[in-house]
C-alpha cells in the first residue's frame, strides 16, 4: 500500500454499551440506537475487547488497534511499544450514575495491574436545567469520608456544581465524581474504565436481581484527601488568534481538548494525529483528494501525513489530540 493511499481520515464504527442509567438521547447524535438504555458510546477505543472499526477506505474492518499497531507513521510515528492512549465515549445519564472514582496511574498497576490510570473530562452536550454533576468532597481525610460512609452520610461530603450545555468539566483520577441524571456528554479519558464505586443509590440491577457491587475500601484508598481542584488555567477557553474557529478548551497532562465552530469554510494546520467528533451539524470534511460528507455524530481520525485540510458547512466539533 502506498504511503498516499494510507494518507485518509479513519471514520469509526460506534460501540453501543447498555447501562441500568442508561436511556435513548444518543439518538439525538445519531447513533444507531436499539433498545431504551443505552447509556454509553465508545467511539474511538482500543481498550480490552472494545476494540474501535474503521469504516472506510484502505482500512476499513481493520481495528483501530491494529492500524495503530501497524501503522505508526499515521500516529505521530509513536514508540512501538505504546499503545494508544485516549478513550473517547458519549454517555447518556437518564438517571444518576454511581458515586465512584477512578485511580492515578500508580493505583492503577497497584489495584489492577494495569499501566493507565483514569484521568477523564467530561464535555457536556445537553443537560436538563435542574442537572447537576457530583464532583469532589469536602472531607479532610480518608477516615473522614470513612466515618461519613459507616453512617450513611456520604451525601453530607459531597459536592456538586450545576452544569449547561458547552461547560468542559476535568476530572483528575483520585477525584469522587459522577454525572447526574438527565445529562448528554462526551467523555475524554486515558484507555481504562477501571472504576471503584463509593454508592449507586441502592439501584437493583434489573440484569442480575441484585445491587452492584461496591468497592468503598479500595475506593476511599485511591481518593485525593483533601479534595484537589484543578487549576482554571486548565480549561479557561483560548481562542486561537490565527484561527477564530478554534478555542482550545483543555489543556492537560493527558490530553487537550480544541472546539472547532464551522460556519462555512474553516481551513485547519497540524501536525499531529487527533480525534475528531462531530457535536452539532453537518457538512463536508475535504484533504488534497476527497470530500467526505460529515454530521452529527461522526467519529473520525485524522492521522499526521494530513497537514492541511478544511471543513465546509454549519457544524461544531471537539478535536482531541495528546
Amino acid at each position: 500500500m502506498s504511503a498516499e493511499n494510507k494518507n485518509e481520515p479513519l471514520f469509526l464504527k460506534p460501540i453501543l454499551h447498555q447501562k441500568m442509567w442508561g436511556g435513548t438521547n444518543l439518538k439525538e447524535s445519531n447513533l444507531p440506537i436499539k433498545t431504551d438504555h443505552v447509556g454509553e458510546a465508545w467511539l474511538a477505543s482500543v481498550y480490552g475487547q472494545d476494540l474501535s472499526k474503521i469504516s472506510n477506505g484502505k482500512f476499513k474492518g481493520k481495528t483501530l488497534k491494529q492500524v495503530w499497531h501497524d501503522e505508526p507513521e499515521l500516529f505521530d510515528n509513536h514508540r512501538s511499544n505504546q499503545t494508544f492512549p485516549l478513550l473517547v465515549k458519549m454517555l447518556d445519564a437518564k438517571e444518576n450514575l454511581s458515586i465512584q472514582v477512578h485511580p492515578n496511574d500508580e493505583n492503577a498497576n497497584k489495584y489492577f495491574s494495569e499501566p493507565n490510570g483514569k484521568t477523564e473530562c467530561w464535555y457536556i452536550l445537553a443537560a436538563k436545567p435542574d442537572s447537576v454533576a457530583y464532583y469532589g468532597h469536602n472531607a479532610q481525610t480518608a477516615a473522614e469520608m470513612k466515618s461519613a460512609i459507616q453512617q450513611h452520610q456520604l451525601e453530607k461530603i459531597l459536592t456538586t456544581i450545576s452544569v449547561k450545555p458547552g461547560d468542559l468539566i476535568y476530572v483528575p483520577a483520585g477525584t469522587l465524581h459522577a454525572l447526574g441524571a438527565g445529562i448528554v456528554a462526551l467523555e475524554v479519558e486515558q484507555s481504562s474504565d477501571n472504576t471503584l464505586r463509593f454508592y449507586d443509590f441502592d439501584r437493583v440491577d434489573p440484569e442480575t436481581g441484585e445491587q452492584r457491587p461496591l468497592n468503598i475500601k479500595d475506593a476511599i484508598a485511591v481518593t485525593n484527601f483533601p479534595n484537589i481542584v484543578p487549576s482554571q488555567d486548565m480549561t479557561n477557553p483560548i481562542q486561537d488568534t490565527h484561527n477564530q474557529a478554534i478555542t482550545s478548551i483543555l489543556r492537560s497532562k493527558y490530553f487537550t481538548l480544541k472546539r472547532i465552530n464551522v460556519d462555512g469554510e474553516t481551513n485547519i494546520t497540524s501536525h499531529h494525529y487527533s480525534i475528531n467528533v462531530v457535536i452539532s451539524g453537518s457538512g463536508t470534511l475535504s484533504d488534497d483528494k476527497q470530500e467526505y460528507q460529515i454530521k452529527k455524530g461522526d467519529t473520525f481520525i485524522m492521522p499526521t501525513p494530513i497537514t492541511n485540510y478544511q471543513f465546509n458547512g454549519k457544524l461544531t466539533l471537539i478535536q482531541v489530540t495528546e
